[in-house]
């Protein structure tokens, strides 16, 4: 069955997603050639420097595949770029939406994050995301088109470049094979993949979609909780080992994870954040596993 997804990272280990403009451009076609290599249809993202959020439609094997391919394409850029991970760690966690209020709220924070984030640019002018694509006249230029000067260039299809023409635009080896789609000014143009009339049909008009755009703050709290329980709730740290020791001591009889094999120590850091939703990094430490392994078998 398919359904709504909303994908986004924990700001707290991907701090330095993006620290210059080749990063920008890069993580900006990394999602548009994930959704030209899987069954995902997206239908909004934004992103900053500190994480992405995308809200798509599919099967979850689809939105999985799509995930997956984003990560790889991501991280090997920044790996290559700056010659290893540079302390971040990205993962994007997958939240189902599971009502039509909820995907009405969602779909707009999607787009309207920046802003409320306190950067001085409206959804409608943001570079990063694909909040100028939505209720628009149909000669609408998109804003990707304009230089940095304001003057006008135009698309052409990424068939006409060769390989390594097209590996140095899109900041990665991957090549898509809708070769029809077109680039500008070094970006894979959401309107190549980003389906706006679906995205427009779950608001229907123009007005709903408005009163969505300024929602309050209860509706960005229903968000915040899904994220926060996605990301994990972070316990103050004292706290979190109190807790560890007591899981442990029910668990395995012993309330010191240094004497728990390596299969257990897994085993509770899964009870844990089942139950108390601890953040991956603090059942990295406290469990004493790497933190790869825990973001490798802890969803």
């Amino acid at each position: 069955m398919k359904g709504y997804f909303h994908l986004c990272a924990d700001g707290r280990l991907t701090r330095r997603l993006i620290i210059c403009d080749t990063d920008y451009y890069a993580t900006f076609n990394a999602i548009g050639i994930a959704a030209a290599l899987s069954d995902f249809t997206v239908l909004a993202f934004s992103f900053e420097e500190s994480h992405p959020h995308v809200l798509g439609y599919g099967t979850y094997e689809s939105c999985q595949r799509f995930k997956i391919l984003c990560e790889i394409i991501i991280f090997r850029h920044i790996v290559t770029s700056r010659g290893g991970a540079d302390g971040v760690v990205f993962k994007l966690s997958i939240i189902p939406v599971d009502s039509e209020s909820y995907l009405k709220t969602v779909g707009t924070y999607v787009i309207s994050q920046p802003t409320k984030d306190g950067k001085i640019v409206m959804p409608y002018d943001y570079k990063w995301g694909t909040g100028s694509m939505y209720f628009r006249p149909a000669n609408h230029i998109p804003i990707w088109c304009f230089d940095s000067n304001g003057r006008y260039v135009e698309p052409f299809p990424i068939g006409q470049l060769s390989a390594r023409e097209q590996a140095r635009i899109l900041h990665s080896k991957r090549r898509i094979p809708q070769q029809d789609w077109t680039v500008c000014n070094g970006l894979l143009l959401p309107g190549n993949y980003v389906d706006v009339a679906h995205f427009e049909r779950i608001y229907q008009t123009h007005n709903c979609f408005r009163a969505f755009m300024s929602s309050g703050k209860n509706k960005d709290m229903e968000v915040l909780n899904a994220l926060a329980i996605a990301n994990g709730i972070a316990l103050e740290d004292k706290e979190a080992i109190e807790v560890c020791k007591v899981v442990c001591q029910e668990m395995f009889g012993e309330n010191d994870t240094r004497r728990l094999t390596a299969k257990q120590r897994l085993a509770l850091a899964q009870q844990l954040k089942k139950d108390h939703m601890l953040s991956k990094r603090q059942l990295a430490t406290l469990v004493r596993l790497p933190e790869e392994e825990i973001f490798k078998y802890i969803k």
